[in-house]
């Protein structure tokens, strides 16, 4: 009879040997080299133990090439449904492979070890054996040699190329340097009747490349022989995954290119044959939905770029105060809205009374106003737009401000420096991209040269409008941007990602004054009436340990459930398909964890290993705090946002949250595991829902009722307790 330990330790495979079936219960502790010499004995395989290896065959769970090794053997278990196959040892299958492609001519035997290859790359095994031969440098002669003529031939080679490099082994400098490679690979690209499977694969490559090299200098070299108007005409293409690929690649560029070459590519990009490109066919609404999620972000992404590189710096820049070009700009905002001739000595005095009618808060020298940042000279570039492209509307703005004399009047010149400041904060320009999820782009702004002057040139107008709505005066500033920001927020999002398609519809699309006021005021009217309330303070402090209490037992169940943590690569990318599973054991004395690759299953207490006993945590460091974040310097700032560190006396356990609220559970529960008090955002939202929840049900039978405003007076005790009770 076995006892539960051993049977703990066993697990049944079904083995696959030449077709023919072999189901086994074998020891989970028994290495692989052992198990693998008792199948090629039992089977009569030739060779030896080490010839061999075993592999995942592919199913509807596996789909790609996966050899077994130490670490994810246990998966070999057949209750995951997996059946596992017998060939070729690594070493093996790349030395008869590098052995057919250097000696070998085109043929159907280059071409089948070809197609070998390139299913067999994307394991990281497989990977590592092939890098030690150095395979891949005698990969790359034959791509830049033309070593190949059959399309399909060129592909398997290509994507062999791309797989080994997404495993991270080697620095992707290692592509960007070979410049005969890379000027292959450009000419794939630059070629107007490459096959687009080609396309594809010469495109991923040199996205790997550019994401992953760390030497500018190569990545300039690298950049050169690419023609930004071929990508950019690649978007025009039919195939969703050129057109994905080739943005992907231009964004990646955009990020890693020196600064200069970075302004002549957002200059490109922003010229009218690039955008109607992107109008005509990346906005379209026949993209299909696989596409269209990935695509959308890299949309946003380059209107990142591209805003970024043409307002950032102005904002951030102050006017000098000799800049001749922004001391006519400002004439020429007087000029354009009073009609007058360029001053002179004689009448200064009639130009200051023009820069305050302007709205100018030093109207003997307007250019001290552009000397805050943000938004700095930007905001004069705003307004010197909108005089120039909107005049009429410009002088209708100025004018019918300056001529009122109640104190209703909006100063333009102010108002517009605030508003360039707010619209900067609504679209985040000064702030790090996104790296994914609910990102927003803004269609309207692919469909104008200028895209921020041109949102601020209606913006401008929206905030006129509801001053006058508002009949507010300079001391009702605060009030009125609180209004236009609720205003331009809620008229930039849509049901899509794209925002809307114009800036009419955007016009048309933003709430009065009178709805935003009705929406406040409904808003003020569901708040709790009892908030402020003293009687209910008082009450909410007494039932505050009974709350946290609460909390704490459902952390402790959220951790005991377990949750599944991403992995990254070196350059700080999210591995796709591989995690780890972290838990706490129900008596919370040990944390178990253990790679979990199965979405659809959540493995038990045994699938995984005890890590850390709770008695020997010290401490736990969270987001930028991280000491294992600086393995990943180019981690993006979205991920050490929710990653945190379980500091123990023997190591450390890193891991990287999913998502926010994932992250403050795990921080709440480990502070509350060493004693601490918990503090995160969803901490205190929870205890403030459920002791509402609480206090409401308590005083369910006083609704409606006006509580004092203080608590009441508790009375003295008595002087003594000798009470007696009379018949």
């Amino acid at each position: 009879m076995i006892d539960g330990s051993q049977a703990d330790d066993k697990m049944k495979v079904a083995f696959s040997i030449n077709g023919n079936p072999d189901l086994r219960v074998i020891s989970k502790s028994q290495p692989l080299k052992s198990l693998i010499q008792e199948l090629v004995d039992h089977h009569n395989m030739p060779g030896i133990g080490e010839d061999y290896c075993l592999i995942f065959q592919k199913g509807n769970k596996i789909k790609d090439y996966r050899i077994v090794t130490e670490k994810n053997k246990e998966e070999m278990n057949a209750k995951y449904g997996n059946v596992i196959d017998l060939t070729e040892s690594p070493e093996k299958s790349v030395n008869r492979i590098l052995t057919v492609l250097k000696t070998g001519t085109d043929g159907p035997e280059r071409s089948k070890v070809l197609a070998e290859l390139s299913r067999m790359s994307v394991d990281q095994t497989v990977a590592l054996e092939f890098f030690a031969k150095k395979g891949l440098g005698d990969l790359m002669l034959m791509i830049s040699g033309d070593k190949f003529q059959q399309t399909a031939d060129i592909v398997n080679l290509l994507h062999t190329v791309a797989a080994l490099m997404d495993q991270e082994i080697i620095s992707a400098d290692n592509l960007t340097n070979d410049q005969s490679f890379i000027d292959r690979l450009a000419r794939y690209i630059n070629t107007a009747n490459t096959d687009p499977a080609v396309l594809e694969q010469s495109l991923q490559i040199l996205i790997i490349a550019a994401r992953g090299g760390v030497n500018s200098e190569s990545i300039d070299n690298f950049e050169r022989p690419l023609a930004l108007t071929n990508l950019v005409s690649l978007l025009s293409r039919n195939q969703c995954t050129v057109q994905l690929r080739s943005l992907r690649l231009i964004n990646s560029l955009l990020q890693s290119v020196n600064p200069r070459r970075k302004s002549d590519m957002v200059r490109m990009l922003s010229e009218k044959p690039s955008r109607t490109i992107i109008k005509d066919h990346l906005l379209s609404p026949n993209i299909s939905e696989e596409f269209r999620g990935p695509l959308d972000f890299e949309l946003y992404t380059l209107q990142y770029h591209i805003l970024q590189r043409q307002i950032r710096d102005r904002m951030l820049t102050k006017i000098e105060p000799q800049d001749s070009l922004a001391l006519q700009k400002i004439k020429d905002l007087r000029s354009t809205a009073f009609d007058t001739e360029s001053p002179n000595v004689k009448n200064n005095t009639r130009y200051s009374q023009d820069y305050k009618k302007l709205g100018f808060t030093n109207e003997k020298d307007p250019t001290l106003d552009f000397m805050t940042v943000p938004p700095g000279v930007l905001a004069l570039d705003c307004m010197d737009y909108f005089a120039k492209n909107h005049t009429d509307e410009f002088t209708k703005v100025v004018l019918e401000n300056s001529c009122r004399m109640d104190n209703h009047e909006c100063p333009f010149a102010a108002s517009s420096i605030e508003l360039v400041k707010l619209l900067g904060e609504i679209l985040g320009i000064d702030s790090p991209p996104l790296s994914a999820g609910n990102v927003r782009y803004q269609e309207m702004f692919f469909k104008c040269e200028h895209p921020f002057e041109e949102f601020y040139t209606h913006c401008v107008i929206i905030l006129n409008k509801t001053w006058k709505e508002m009949r507010a005066t300079r001391e009702d500033f605060k009030k009125v941007f609180d209004v236009v920001r609720e205003q331009v927020e809620k008229a930039l999002q849509g049901k899509t990602n794209s925002g809307p398609k114009t800036f009419d519809e955007f016009r048309n699309k933003v709430r009065s004054y009178t709805d935003i006021s009705k929406k406040w005021q409904k808003d003020a009217n569901s708040k709790d009436p009892w908030k402020e309330s003293e009687p209910v303070k008082v009450l909410k402090a007494h039932l505050c340990h009974e709350i946290e209490e609460l909390i704490q037992q459902q952390r402790y169940s959220f951790m005991v459930e377990g949750t599944r943590f991403q992995k990254l690569k070196k350059n700080g990318e999210v591995l796709k398909g591989q995690y780890k599973y972290l838990k706490l054991h129900p008596n919370h004395k040990t944390l178990y964890s253990g790679e979990w690759n199965h979405e659809k299953t959540v493995p038990t207490i045994e699938d995984l290993e005890p890590k850390v006993q709770v008695q020997d945590i010290k401490d736990i460091q969270i987001g930028g705090n991280c000491t294992f974040l600086k393995e990943y310097p180019k981690a993006n700032s979205e991920l050490s946002r929710t990653a945190f560190s379980i500091l123990a006396e023997n190591g450390s356990l890193d891991c990287i949250a999913q998502d926010e609220q994932t992250f403050n559970y795990w921080q709440d529960g480990i502070n509350t595991l060493l004693g601490k008090r918990m503090a995160s955002g969803d901490y205190l939202k929870e205890k403030e829902i459920l002791l509402n929840m609480e206090v409401k049900l308590r005083l369910l039978d006083l609704e409606g009722m006006e509580l004092p405003a203080s608590a009441p007076v508790i009375p003295p005790p008595p002087p003594n307790l000798n009470f007696s009770l009379n018949n």
